[in-house]
């Protein structure tokens, strides 16, 4: 596990994926569907907490998806250090339209191409029916633009792709290798500095 001690001095973006759920456990692909964290997830979320309060991180404003596998997630992580969660319908997931409950291991059977082609443009290209990773910058911009806050550090609670978004909105890159950096898994936080916009550093939490 990685831990970045923060400055004091510099406001730090911490922006957080929710913990693990069955679906992810299963290689079920889950968006809109309001799934719950499951018992390693929670586990994941406690571990999380304790390393941010070791790492001396203090957030002035927490911030969460309203999906309950991030919001329970937020929770956790709040209550360890004292800051009430807020709910943010912006930070609500990518959605995946009619791939959404399946299993990635099905669809690929089904389409392998076209599957592929779509996994690998790290959502630039919409699943059926559903929304492209600019789309949910477009639904996230007037909360993204608000961050720039010098007044204390912010945790962010989402979700794998509208996080993905804030950090190619705050970076000013969708292409496809920086999306593909953007990706978390569900025990991760990326801490970003403002302006220049930068990747500090992560906390990670225990894999197994």
């Amino acid at each position: 596990m990685t831990a970045f001690r923060a400055d004091p001095f510099i406001m730090t973006l911490l922006i957080a994926r929710h913990g693990q759920t069955d679906w992810n456990l299963a290689g079920r692909w889950q968006s809109t569907s309001d799934i719950p964290l499951n018992a390693h997830g929670r586990g994941q979320a406690a571990q999380l907490a304790s390393l941010l309060k070791e790492a001396g991180h203090a957030p002035r404003r927490l911030f969460s998806s309203p999906l309950s596998r991030a919001f329970e997630t937020a929770g956790i992580l709040g209550e360890a250090m004292a800051c009430p969660v807020e709910t943010e319908p912006a930070l609500k997931e990518l959605d995946l339209g009619d791939f959404e409950g399946q299993l990635e291991s099905d669809l690929r059977a089904k389409d392998p191409v076209g599957y592929d082609a779509w996994r690998e443009s790290c959502y630039l290209q919409a699943a059926p029916g559903g929304e492209t990773i600019l789309d949910v910058a477009g639904r996230i911009g007037r909360f993204v633009a608000g961050l720039d806050d010098r007044s204390g550090d912010i945790l962010i609670v989402g979700h794998q792709g509208v996080n993905m978004a804030i950090k190619a909105q705050l970076s000013d890159c969708f292409s496809r290798e920086c999306l593909a950096s953007f990706r978390q898994k569900n025990d991760e936080i990326d801490l970003w500095q403002l302006n220049p916009a930068r990747l500090l550093g992560q906390i990670t939490a225990n894999h197994d």
